[in-house]
């Protein structure tokens, strides 16, 4: 936020912080839901590949949800469900917040 604060072009930092936050809380929740289904293999319907884990965070977070992969044990129900909660939260207030800075700056 102070980058954006400091910045002779606020928008464009603004992009640069979501295009940075936004990857990295999903690959966040593609590892863990990789490493759950590792080391707990009936935590999905299938085995995942770490490519596979990331293509259903990303489904997920885009509210697509194919079925294909499914998370079927209570723990795996858990991470997804706290996946679910973050996205809203990283839509929602990092947006905000980042928007804020941005406005703050221009004006």
């Amino acid at each position: 936020m102070r980058l954006i604060a400091r910045s002779t072009r606020p928008v464009w930092q603004g992009v640069q912080t979501l295009a940075m936050v936004i990857p990295l809380f999903l690959l966040m929740f593609a590892n863990a839901c990789f490493l759950l289904a590792r080391h707990q293999p009936d935590s999905f319907n299938c085995s995942l590949s770490r490519t596979d884990a990331l293509y259903f965070v990303v489904t997920v977070f885009a509210t697509v949800g194919f079925g294909d992969i499914v998370a079927v044990s209570p723990l795996a129900r858990i991470v997804v469900t706290v996946q679910m909660v973050g996205d809203l939260l990283v839509l929602g207030v990092a947006l905000k917040v980042v928007l804020l800075a941005v406005r703050r700056r221009s004006g």
